[in-house]
């Protein structure tokens, strides 16, 4: 069954309901909750039991796939689909919004990869260490699934790889005799070469974006690790180096101030800054996984054929989704299974299949049937395996937000490098 669903519903949902149990036990079954239908919470039917699965939009219907195979092999357990909406925000609101409540009308969700030490730290999702079989989980991609584990203990399991990696014009490269650059410095000196050399007004060394969002959070941080910098320490508090921070900012600064960037980068969201690279507009951009599609589609990009992907320099940021269980759900060994399931090989084969999603298995990037449907997917690999999760604290979203208010302020002139990587340290500071 699906549902279609906005904030709002359920935020209604919560009010009529929010008199329910709360209950966290570890059992299969439990009473409905008030406001609550009786198959949602599992109540005491003797039919199959019923959980209710908050997912992704269900694009080509991969959603409704995965979970009629589910339903085909588990015929004891059905699965009420309910549609996310369309922004990973709205999502992450409506998540928080039920499980705040401890409304048990969620048992198994979608989350994104910076989600887990928010729902972990809060108590809202169990661990899932005791369902998980010994080497069951060696077969995933290390970056990937560290998204999910903190402090020793498996919050979820990843079914979509994503992460920032970088784009190169090969023809370029080849033309000029230069290796992909394995420092930011270097990328920069060979933007710059190329670009002099080509002599194309056109053409510029670099696009990426850079307006006010998480994006821009997460390109600050592939330079700022390349200096060996973190931001949050292994005990979860703040390891801010605030020089290194400052000299990061500078940098980014001196590339739009030297024409290495494309003009505008300051204002470019995703279309915006592919936009460039269709058009041959850079030699180099960063981007996420999904970037390789529109940069070599015939039918919409000048370069089709001509650029490939590389590790960026240093780290990329860990993007991506996995799923999670939540605690106040009264059928925790069906959400359980059901998770495993959504996030097994088969499960994530289908997804490549139907719309594209990076798998998180390894296995998967050398598997001959998929490589013969997929050729692209080995040159993802590098770029997963050269990936870290962004800072895990359930802060994460308070973090970012002061960082992308302080990097923007700098890259636009309003700030310098200085003043706002001592705000940023002091803001992030005062959060612990």
């Amino acid at each position: 069954m699906r549902k279609w669903i906005t904030a709002l519903l359920i935020v209604t949902m919560v009010l009529t309901a929010g008199c329910g149990q709360k209950g966290t036990d570890q059992g299969a079954a439990g009473g409905a909750d008030q406001g609550t239908s009786q198959a949602a919470s599992g109540g005491s039917q003797s039919g199959p039991v019923t959980i209710n699965y908050y997912g992704r939009p269900d694009d080509n219907q991969v959603e409704s796939t995965i979970i009629k195979a589910f339903e085909d092999s588990h015929p004891d357990i059905k699965v009420n689909y309910v549609e996310l909406p369309d922004s990973s925000n709205d999502r992450l609101k409506t998540i928080n919004t039920v499980l705040q409540a401890g409304d048990a009308s969620i048992d198994v969700f979608a989350g994104d990869v910076v989600w887990p030490p928010i729902f972990a730290s809060a108590g809202w999702v169990i661990p899932f260490d005791e369902y998980i079989a010994e080497g069951e989980l060696d077969d995933y991609l290390p970056g990937p699934l560290s998204a999910f584990q903190i402090q020793g203990k498996t919050y979820g399991l990843p079914f979509m790889a994503d992460a920032g990696a970088l784009y190169y014009r090969k023809d370029l490269l080849d033309k000029y005799g230069k290796e992909v650059p394995g420092t930011w410095a270097e990328l920069v000196a060979t933007a710059k070469e190329i670009v002099e050399q080509e002599g194309n007004p056109d053409l510029k060394g670099f696009v990426s974006y850079w307006k006010q969002n998480e994006s821009l959070t997460s390109s600050m941080l592939e330079i700022y690790w390349e200096k060996g910098a973190r931001i949050i320490g292994e005990d979860g508090s703040s390891v801010i180096d605030e020089a290194l921070l400052a000299e990061t900012l500078a940098e980014m600064k001196q590339m739009m101030d030297d024409g290495v960037t494309a003009s505008g980068i300051e204002t470019f969201g995703t279309k915006e800054a592919r936009d460039v690279m269709c058009a041959g507009g850079a030699v180099f951009a960063r981007d996420w996984l999904s970037g390789y599609g529109p940069f070599n589609n015939a039918e919409t990009s000048q370069v089709a054929g001509k650029v490939e992907i590389a590790p960026l320099p240093s780290y990329g940021c860990l993007g991506g989704w996995g799923v999670m269980v939540s605690n106040y759900s009264k059928n925790k060994p069906q959400a359980v299974e059901f998770a495993k399931f959504r996030a097994n090989y088969e499960s994530q084969v289908t997804a490549l299949e139907l719309v594209d999603i990076k798998p998180t298995f390894k296995s998967a990037y050398e598997d001959p049937a998929l490589l013969e449907k997929k050729p692209e997917l080995p040159g993802y690999l590098p770029a997963l395996e050269q990936s870290r999760p962004r800072p895990q604290s359930p802060f994460y979203a308070e973090i970012s937000g002061i960082m992308q208010l302080e990097i923007h302020s700098v890259i636009t002139g309003m700030s310098s490098p200085e003043d706002s990587a001592k705000k940023i340290m002091e803001q992030v500071n005062q959060i612990f």
